[in-house]
C-alpha cells in the first residue's frame, strides 16, 4: 500500500509524526500501523470538527487542511481511544453477551416448544437430575 510504504519511508528517515484524524470504525489498520512505528495518532471528535468548517462544501483536501490547521494552532478536538488491549477485551465481552443472549433465545424457544407440548417444568426444564417425564 501506498499510504504505508509513505509511512515506513518517514520512519526509516528518522521523521517525527503525529497524525491528526476524524473518528471513524474503519482505520484500524492504519492505527496499527502507526503504533507499531511509534508515530503518535490523534482522534479527533468528528462532530466538533464539523462545527470548525468554515464552508458547507466538503472535500478531502479541504478536510487535510482543517485538520492540519486545528493540529498546528494547537486546537484539535482530540477524544479519548482506548488501548489495544481494552479494545480486544471489549470485544472478548462483546462476543460473550452475544452468546449469552443467543443461548438465551434457544432455551426460550425449546421452553416454548415443551409448554406446547404439555411438559410444564419451568425451571426443571434446564436441571438434569428431574430428568424427563
Amino acid at each position: 500500500m501506498e499510504a504505508e510504504k509513505f509511512y515506513r519511508d518517514l520512519k526509516q528517515r528518522g521523521v517525527s509524526v503525529r497524525v491528526g484524524m476524524e473518528a471513524t470504525g474503519y482505520a484500524r489498520w492504519f492505527e496499527r500501523l502507526l503504533a507499531e512505528l511509534g508515530f503518535e495518532l490523534w482522534i479527533g471528535d468528528a462532530a466538533e470538527i464539523k462545527t470548525k468548517r468554515v464552508r458547507k462544501q466538503k472535500t478531502d483536501r479541504q478536510d487535510a487542511q482543517l485538520l492540519l490547521k486545528l493540529l498546528w494552532e494547537d486546537r484539535f478536538p482530540r477524544i479519548w481511544v482506548p488501548s489495544p488491549a481494552n479494545r480486544d477485551l471489549r470485544q472478548l465481552l462483546w462476543h460473550r453477551h452475544r452468546l449469552v443472549q443467543m443461548r438465551m433465545r434457544i432455551m426460550n424457544q425449546l421452553q416454548a416448544a415443551a409448554m406446547n407440548e404439555g411438559l410444564r417444568r419451568k425451571p426443571g426444564l434446564w436441571s438434569e437430575r428431574d430428568g424427563p417425564s
